[in-house]
């Protein structure tokens, strides 16, 4: 049921894409998909630009800026509502066992954590819930947010303006050999530090 309405949804989010108002849905869903919306913004991006590629740039900004956001929101949830609101959250997406783990592991890396769920398929709403939760600095969540979303949303925007349709194809070939990468960097960084 809840597989049917998602479905719904991100089809009526396709066709809002294809009006005049393609920037203003472009960043409600960007800034949706950072606080609590379970699909992820690239496909989204990707659609907008076909369908206007000469505006690719300004939608790529839109994208970026309403991502991060939705991640200070998030951010902002975990730091001062955590123990009302993003309890609940996480409950209902089913991220609480995910959450745990992650709250132990970040501590002096919070720039790095940060990014790398900026930039890999892990749920940034969730490391933005957790970077409050933990307090990491919330200047270093916001710089690492931003890099690390003008580096994936950048790339994205970039490549469907550069390579047009292919894009989505290149996306899913690619994007969790990229994530596994980063994931492997992060361990290493991380192991480096303790010792």
């Amino acid at each position: 049921m809840v597989k049917r309405y998602l479905i719904r949804i991100t089809r009526k989010i396709f066709l809002w894409l294809k009006t005049k108002q393609a920037g203003v849905g472009l960043g409600l869903v960007s800034f949706a998909e950072s606080l609590f919306l379970p699909i992820i913004t690239d496909p989204f991006l990707i659609a907008v630009i076909l369908a206007n590629r000469s505006r690719w740039l300004y939608y790529t900004v839109v994208a970026i800026v309403t991502s991060v956001l939705g991640g200070t929101v998030a951010y902002i949830l975990g730091y001062w509502f955590f123990d009302t609101i993003g309890h609940n959250l996480l409950d209902i997406y089913g991220f609480s066992d995910r959450f745990a783990v992650m709250a132990e592991d970040v501590d002096d890396s919070g720039f790095v954590f940060v990014l790398l769920g900026a930039l890999t398929p892990i749920p940034y709403k969730l490391v933005a819930l957790v970077s409050g939760f933990v307090q990491i600095n919330p200047i270093t969540f916001v710089l690492a947010s931003i890099f690390g979303r003008i580096l994936r949303l950048g790339t994205v925007g970039f490549a469907a303006h550069l390579v047009g349709p292919e894009t989505l194809k290149l996306m899913r070939k690619y994007l969790h050999s990229v994530a596994y990468i980063l994931l492997v960097i992060l361990l290493v960084y991380i192991v480096y530090s303790w010792l």
